[in-house]
């Protein structure tokens, strides 16, 4: 791969990952402000799980426009690995700018009530912690680098698995 064409991945890749990053957003946003049991909740699960799809159009739309209808396997790797490292970053940015300047602890109180119900009691009895235990870890764990790293980290390495999918069935031979 010559520079153009490296220069010209790195640019769809990064555009493409914000588009992805803010499909993402979409989803916690419905997340953090609507009932887990809602419309919101239901959408928000349809987002993340629309995300190959999304990423596999984006790659279409490289290789139909970028490339003249033709894409490797090693270049469509590539390409959605690079998507996916930037939607991670992105969103993770994005994630803790909202945990460190306006959640105010929203997100913690929505994870307690969780814990607290009563499905959710008979679960730690039979691991052997009580719900103020899992709170106590929940409160160390809540930090905004600590949650924007994690988000990071599983969009990353969920995004590699996808990306070996997506590039196989993507890629198309000249």
């Amino acid at each position: 791969m010559e520079y153009e064409e490296y220069r010209q991945l790195r640019a769809y890749s990064r555009y493409d990952g914000i588009y992805l990053a803010i499909l993402w957003l979409a989803s916690f946003a419905l997340t953090v402000m609507t009932p887990p049991t809602s419309i919101g909740g239901s959408i928000s699960t349809l987002l993340i799980l629309i995300t190959p799809f999304f990423v596999a159009w984006r790659l279409r739309k490289y290789r139909e426009e970028g490339l003249g209808g033709t894409i490797s396997f090693k270049r469509a790797l590539l390409y959605c690995v690079r998507v996916f490292f930037n939607a991670s970053l992105f969103f993770a940015i994005c994630q803790w700018a909202y945990m460190y300047f306006l959640d105010g602890g929203r997100l913690l109180r929505m994870y307690e009530t969780l814990l607290n119900a009563p499905e959710m009691q008979a679960a730690l009895q039979a691991v052997g912690m009580s719900s103020s235990e899992m709170n106590a870890a929940a409160e160390q764990m809540f930090t905004p680098v600590y949650l924007a790293s994690y988000s990071f980290f599983i969009g990353f390495t969920s995004g590699i698995i996808l990306s070996l999918l997506i590039a196989a069935i993507m890629q198309r031979r000249g």
